[in-house]
């Protein structure tokens, strides 16, 4: 009997060990993927500030909006400017449209879409 005790303990104890372990993991895994991300957000928000005022200077020249971002480079902007994230996913959008031509990036991964809509001259925010 002390035996199967003894062999009993020691199942609780590596359960234990494993359920702290799987604890902290989960935890971690959360901060790191939820954690606020102030600079990167408000760098997002400065540069979407400074695409909108781009293509409202492509609007006055051109009279129109552009197609896509990238006919702001070089005459209304140097470059592209970066979004809180990088990469084809979570980098800045542009969608044209007849009509509507909205800008937007990732700002939370997977979901929480800021959004602006150069017609409405609006701000709004997906998920």
């Amino acid at each position: 009997m002390a035996r199967s005790l003894g062999s009993t303990l020691r199942r609780l104890r590596q359960m234990a060990v494993r359920l702290t372990q799987n604890t902290v993991g989960v935890a971690m895994t959360a901060y790191v993927v939820l954690r606020p991300d102030r600079a990167g957000s408000e760098r997002a928000r400065l540069n979407a500030e400074r695409i909108i005022a781009a293509c409202r200077a492509f609007q006055a020249k051109q009279g129109r909006f552009p197609e896509a971002l990238q006919e702001l480079v070089p005459d209304f902007l140097p470059e592209l400017p970066r979004a809180k994230y990088d990469g084809p996913e979570f980098g800045f959008t542009y969608d044209s449209g007849p009509g509507r031509h909205v800008l937007g990036w990732t700002e939370l991964i997977p979901f929480g879409r800021p959004f602006y809509v150069l017609e409405e001259d609006r701000w709004g925010y997906l998920d």
